[in-house]
């Protein structure tokens, strides 16, 4: 009876002790993050108010017919063949007499002499069964052809070929290399506005995929800017949206290439490079941008996805391109993704760059369509032992920033909390414990997009002890205080040193605060500052002025050290979500009101949330930041989206 009571006690022992290590992390009133000056609440993805307008959606298909066009990597001439599939089209050939089948295709390549070379492509027409080395992408075309050379358009398709110029003293040095001294591929895949509270919603495949030993998630992780160009920013310069213009104009051609971009020290490493994007219209590096002069990457998708939207019939779901042609445009860049790692994993290293808008962009039920066959591209890349071999990271730019999932009770943290994934292989966690020990603390410290900027710049100098070792001019440019998560984050970092500004910080808990008096008063003089706003920047031709209507929701934010509190006791930030009219745009707006003296401090307007859609509001202006608090007037009368 004793020892049943014995083991009864260290059973209970050990339920408690498991409560208390999942305490940071789960159940009500935990922490993804929580230190004495942060505090990250984990957020439920199932409460009510996400799952009350829930819905799963299907993929749907582009196509139901067989490709009459495919290519295959020749591994002995190191040369693609097309090989045309004619049986296919023997019943339509023989309904039609003597009619015979012509297939042709057009190449597609970068206009390099254009004066936006990323908007241009060129078409010269020819034939061949063996694919010259130099083409990167083309566009086959069937036709069916009678007695009396008629010809009726059969098939059209886009095809990409990623080539391997390799030498190959080059590949058996690398060989070589690995062998004794292994140095990492590296691989960042991202889906847009995918908070890691959404993933585990939308994309329960996926999110098990992403589960399995050796991937490591960062709780932590918050962003640093709005919207995808500053914080794909962070990430890939170590820069700021506002700290570029020290630099060049991102409107002007040119300014993009003479960024230090990652990708470029990769290149000096000896890496061969890759970056594809989807939905080229809203491209990174593209929207209001005129992109890249040089082509930036070794392989790069961009010129297919130009020339294939203009050229085939473009159906548009979940807000942007779904199908070009008979393919979705989120499948060019996932097998474009899946012929890279086929063709240099294991003969160089290589660091490629995948994005994905089209499913997740606008619609946050979009990535419930998605989850089969994204996980179904995972699980192709691991049985092409890209996990064994690279490290891996799935990671989104910020969650929804709008619509209704935006505005739960738990948008505010679903916006700024972007997934982040890091894969880390085999071989790398035997050679480098150490590091993955460091990594796997910093799962529950705060995080953000310079660091993983710094963690970039670490792989290529893997024998660095601290980021002392790292040259200044390495180092992040707008958070010198950030650093690799392969070293261990100080446990109470604060949102200042992780370079997020306080409008994005989730360390401070809030409370609500809707119904007080002052709530009111805050929100009529933000009212007041917007148009004001409108014009100091002489906007005020093309974008209506405001009129505050209500208040949506406020709180209070508690500040939790006593280093981080304000002098004034009575001055406090506050969140305060309001809509104006006309048309009810919804705002939100992280400011610092002293109660006492009834003073707001400065704001910038362009800094505010808009969290319903813009689309149809803000078509008359073409400043991307104005977009969101630009009512124009000529759009009075077209309904607004939610």
């Amino acid at each position: 009876m004793n020892r049943i009571c014995k083991d009864l006690q260290v059973f209970l022992v050990l339920i408690c002790l498991c409560y208390w290590l999942d305490s940071n992390v789960r159940g009500e009133n935990k922490y993804y993050v929580n230190s004495p000056v942060c505090q990250m609440p984990f957020v439920d993805p199932f409460t009510w108010d996400t799952m009350s307008d829930f819905h799963r959606l299907n993929m749907r298909h582009c196509h139901n017919d067989s490709d009459m066009v495919t290519s295959e990597f020749d591994f002995e001439t190191h040369q693609y063949r097309l090989h045309i599939h004619e049986h296919l089209a023997k019943p339509i050939l023989k309904s039609k007499g003597n009619a015979t089948l012509q297939c042709e295709y057009q190449e597609i390549s970068r206009n390099n002499y254009d004066k936006k070379p990323d908007e241009t492509y060129n078409l010269p027409i020819t034939q061949h069964q063996f694919v010259p080395n130099d083409t990167d992408f083309m566009i086959t075309s069937c036709y069916v052809k009678d007695v009396s050379n008629h010809r009726e358009l059969l098939q059209s398709d886009a095809i990409a070929f990623v080539e391997d110029h390799l030498p190959e003293e080059n590949v058996k040095d690398f060989v070589m290399e690995q062998s004794v001294d292994p140095k990492p591929s590296v691989l960042i895949m991202g889906l847009d506005s995918t908070s890691r509270i959404n993933l585990r919603r939308a994309m329960p495949l996926v999110y098990e995929f992403v589960s399995q030993p050796g991937w490591i998630e960062m709780q932590g992780y918050n962003k640093v800017g709005d919207n995808t160009f500053p914080n794909l920013l962070a990430v890939l310069t170590g820069d700021s949206e506002e700290g570029v213009k020290d630099v060049c104009d991102v409107r002007k051609p040119g300014c993009l290439d003479s960024l230090n971009f990652i990708w470029k020290r990769f290149k000096n490493a000896n890496y061969t490079t890759a970056f594809a994007e989807d939905c080229q219209s809203i491209s990174t590096f593209n929207y209001l941008k005129p992109g890249f002069v040089e082509q930036p990457t070794d392989f790069y998708l961009r010129p297919l996805l130009v020339a294939i939207e203009r050229q085939f019939k473009v159906t548009k779901d979940f807000g942007f391109a779904y199908c070009v042609g008979r393919r979705l445009s989120f499948s060019y860049v996932w097998d474009f993704g899946q012929q890279f790692i086929d063709r240099f994993l294991g003969r160089a290293p290589m660091f490629g760059f995948l994005w994905s808008n089209s499913f997740t962009h606008d619609y946050y039920e979009g990535a419930t369509a998605l989850d089969k066959l994204f996980r179904k591209y995972l699980k192709s890349f691991e049985e092409s032992n890209l996990f064994r071999q690279s490290i891996v990271i799935l990671m989104s730019d910020h969650g929804h920033r709008y619509n209704t999932l935006r505005r739960a009770a738990s948008g505010y943290y679903e916006e700024r909390l972007p997934m982040m994934f890091i894969h880390v292989p085999p071989w790398f966690r035997r050679k480098y414990p150490h590091l993955v020990k460091n990594l796997k603390t910093n799962r529950n410290r705060l995080s953000s997009n310079y660091d993983l900027y710094m963690t970039l710049q670490h792989l290529l100098q893997l024998d660095s002890k601290s980021m002392d070792d790292f040259p200044e001019n390495f180092k992040a440019r707008q958070c010198k205080s950030c650093q690799s998560l392969f070293f261990e984050l100080p446990f109470n970092r604060t949102c200042q040193m992780a370079g997020i500004e306080e409008k994005w910080c989730c360390c401070q808990p809030t409370k609500t605060i809707t119904k007080a008096p002052y709530v009111k008063n805050i929100a009529k003089v933000i009212v007041q500052r917007m148009n004001k706003h409108l014009r100091s920047h002489n906007l005020t031709e093309l974008c209506h002025d405001y009129t505050l209507t209500k208040i949506y929701r406020a709180d209070r934010k508690n500040i939790l050290s006593t280093g981080l509190k304000p002098a004034d006791k009575d001055e406090h930030v506050y969140i305060i979500a309001f809509v104006t009219r006309p048309k009810k745009p919804l705002f939100e707006a992280t400011v610092r009101w002293n109660n006492r003296t009834r003073k707001l401090s400065p704001i910038k307007v362009e800094d505010l949330s808009r969290l319903n859609s813009y689309r149809n509001d803000a078509k008359c202006i073409n400043q991307k930041n104005a977009k969101k608090y630009c009512i124009c007037k000529d759009s009075l009368d077209e309904p607004s989206e939610d």
